[in-house]
């Protein structure tokens, strides 16, 4: 399993190279394990808390929120290096060399470049065609981004990419999540929408 250490180390290296820095493939497979299990010590903590362990599980969520932050920012890092190869690749028609990309982030490159092919021949294709383009823009709904939603099934812990602690919840709970957390919730068969 990673270590904060080798983790911080992979950020360092990720943020001092122009390029995808070369990783083990299993590497977010590495980090969900690591979450994981850190995820399972904050619960047991949380169930244990006294006045002495208030202290621990204080500086333990420091501890996850550090390692979450870096997590994130080496993901934003990659993820940017990751758009910018895609985009290589689809202004200058030639196959870009993905050997260090992970398996997943090979997925997420052909994404990025089929959507960006769509995009320009939807968008500039079509114009330099003299032809507007047939994208209809839907309305967007004003939402404070958050939904109210009631727990069906036990939610353990989890951190979000805000880097706050959510959970875990029990089964009847009422709470208001940021609604891409909620919507997780509602596809996972674990949260109903609350009516209020």
């Amino acid at each position: 399993m990673i270590s904060f250490e080798q983790l911080r180390e992979v950020h360092r290296k990720e943020r001092s190279k122009p390029s995808v820095l070369l990783i083990s493939p299993s590497f977010w497979k590495e980090i969900a394990e690591y979450i994981f299990k850190k995820m399972k010590k904050y619960e047991e903590l949380r169930k244990n808390t006294s006045r002495f362990t208030d202290k621990v599980l204080v500086k333990f969520e420091r501890e996850l929120r550090n390692a979450a932050r870096v997590i994130v920012e080496l993901y934003a890092l990659r993820e940017r290096k990751i758009i910018l190869l895609a985009w290589s690749e689809v202004a200058t028609d030639e196959k870009t060399d993905v050997r260090s990309l992970t398996l997943e982030e090979r997925e997420f490159f052909t994404r990025m470049v089929n959507v960006m092919k769509g995009s320009r021949k939807e968008i500039l294709d079509r114009a330099l065609a003299g032809e507007e383009s047939t994208v209809k823009v839907d309305e967007v709904k004003e939402t404070d981004g958050n939904l109210k939603i009631e727990i069906v099934e036990e939610v353990k812990a989890f951190m979000g990419t805000d880097l706050n602690l959510y959970g875990p919840y029990s089964i009847g709970d009422v709470i208001k999540l940021p609604e891409k957390y909620a919507k997780l919730l509602l596809e996972k068969g674990k949260a109903k929408e609350h009516k209020t």
